[in-house]
């Protein structure tokens, strides 16, 4: 890895972790801006694999951890590159992050980050959300699609379950027509007392 620039802000806010290194920050009322840029990015056009030279910076927005209590933004400097190539479909191309999918509006770290405040802290989705700065729908989703994840990407996850125990609970309390169920059911290896999901 390389030199940060700014090691302190890194270390405190753990941006080094995550590829990215703090150029500036600033207070926005009940939000926390920081500035940062990559420290590594991939050159090489997605399309081709022919590296690109430079063309210009967009600024990325991306959700991140609270730091000291208060909502995060990551603002990223990345750079966006024009296709040597020119049999390439593709004719600008922007460097991906490695702490976000591409077009994703939160880092990988904030979904690890939520599931952990609703699972083991007990916080509700709206607490969770406020304490991110964001929709109730957007974690409520993120929940959902990592929960979705962790069950159906290992098709191993109930080899030795001899026991199975199967409950339902209200996820919200608030339904509208045509929205989807409410409930939630949550499967539990009765075997050792640990949820299946």
């Amino acid at each position: 890895m390389q030199p940060s620039g700014n090691l302190v802000a890194d270390t405190i806010c753990r941006t080094a972790e995550i590829g990215l290194t703090i150029t500036g920050a600033a207070d926005a009322g009940n939000i926390t801006i920081i500035d940062a840029t990559p420290v590594a990015v991939a050159t090489t056009c997605p399309e081709c694999g022919h590296p690109g030279t430079k063309r210009d910076h967009v600024v990325r927005t991306l959700v991140d951890l609270p730091v000291v209590g208060f909502p995060t933004r990551l603002h990223v400097r990345v750079p966006r590159f024009l296709c040597t190539m020119a049999s390439c479909p593709r004719k600008i191309f922007q460097a991906s992050l490695a702490c976000a999918d591409d077009r994703s509006k939160l880092t990988h770290r904030v979904t690890r980050w939520v599931l952990q405040r609703l699972a083991i802290d007990r916080m509700s989705v709206a607490a969770t959300a406020t304490a991110l700065g964001v929709g109730w729908e957007l974690v409520n989703q993120v929940a959902l699609d990592a929960c979705r994840q962790l069950v159906y990407d290992d098709a191993s996850h109930l080899d030795g379950v001899r026991i199975l125990g199967v409950d339902e609970h209200v996820w919200k309390h608030t339904r509208k027509p045509g929205q989807p169920s409410n409930l939630v059911t949550i499967l539990v290896d009765l075997t050792d007392l640990t949820p299946v999901w």
